[in-house]
């Protein structure tokens, strides 16, 4: 099956399976756009998505016709219910109700759920999200249009979640402990709490990456591009150009810091555990050498760029600090 993870500046194409929640990713490939093309998740291009889509499968010979989508906007409601345990199809009905009532309006928007608990009290946690129907018959026209089975549309957090739950990160497992996994984009950052190996909270902010690429620019008085971003450093000891460039990069790594020290302080108010033992960076901006360590120092907490996850398997060309949204995407529950 094919993922495809539609960002604000690039869109990752995989292809691979998936088997009991093992992944298996057999080829990958990203390739960035113009802003114009996606803003805040809605498609403002399609056609020239579409090409880039096409251009990922066509060079990389991915042969699958099925498809599932993951994407995220500000707009996306999510909620978190404990609710009896009963049939699937009556649970439906309860978590349509529910959202429904928070909406306001059963009209403007898609309503899906994931069972994330059984408890011991005959209840289940459910986490439900509400989509704007336009979106959701966007991304459906545009598989349509690239002759692609429509499988399903993910959100970022749902894909996160699957991916990262209750399995090692960078070869460590966090069955007691308190992690934040921060997925760094260009126009988001999103926030993935987990604790004792389950996904606690998802949360984006408006990422802090557009405005130091505009300092960025104003600097070097070009437009900075993803090539000039990964071929920057933030090693302690790396001697930048001018004191300019130094400060700007400085100050960039002390506001992304606080940023998350903001859900350190949420996930040890809000679960047993009161301490974190790590923050992993993925994303684009977690290419950039040394991004890690300097953040690392300015926290005073380990940080690590995210290198492998217990569950993916991934060809050697392929890392999952950009794509791990479209490998948790093709898990099925």
């Amino acid at each position: 099956m094919l993922s495809i993870d539609v960002g604000s500046k690039q869109v990752c194409v995989v292809q691979g399976s998936c088997r009991k929640d093992n992944v298996i990713i057999d080829s990958c490939d990203v390739t960035e756009y113009d802003n114009e093309v996606v803003e805040n998740g809605v498609i403002k291009n399609r056609p020239a998505l579409s090409f880039a889509i096409n251009e990922i499968i066509k060079s990389n010979r991915m042969t699958s016709k099925n498809a599932v989508v993951t994407m995220n906007n500000s707009d996306i409601v999510a909620r978190e219910f404990v609710l009896p345990n009963v049939k699937l199809q009556n649970l439906g009905l309860i978590v349509n109700n529910e959202m429904f009532r928070i909406l306001g309006d059963s009209s403007g928007h898609v309503v899906d759920f994931v069972i994330t608990e059984t408890k011991s009290d005959n209840t289940i946690a459910v986490m439900a999200y509400a989509v704007k129907k336009e979106i959701v018959k966007s991304y459906y026209m545009l598989l349509k249009e690239l002759k692609l089975k429509p499988v399903a549309l993910e959100v970022h957090a749902n894909s996160m979640s699957k991916l990262l739950s209750n399995t090692t990160i960078n070869g460590n497992p966090h069955n007691d402990d308190n992690i934040i996994v921060a997925d760094i984009g260009y126009s988001q950052i999103a926030f993935h709490g987990f604790s004792k190996g389950r996904c606690r909270f998802n949360r984006t902010e408006v990422s802090l990456v557009q405005e130091f690429v505009r300092e960025l620019s104003s600097v070097y008085r070009v437009e900075v591009s993803r090539t000039h971003l990964e071929n920057l450093n933030f090693s302690m000891d790396y001697e930048y150009e001018s004191t300019v460039i130094s400060d700007t990069c400085k100050y960039f790594i002390y506001r992304l810091s606080e940023e998350i020290q903001k859900y350190i302080q949420y996930i040890m108010l809000n679960t047993e555990t009161k301490k974190v033992a790590q923050v992993v960076i993925c994303g684009g901006i977690a290419s950039i050498k040394g991004i890690d360590t300097a953040l690392s120092k300015q926290m005073k907490l380990p940080v690590e760029v995210l290198q492998s996850v217990g569950r993916l398997t991934l060809p050697r060309n392929c890392t999952p600090t950009k794509l791990c949204n479209a490998a948790g995407a093709l898990i099925r529950l």
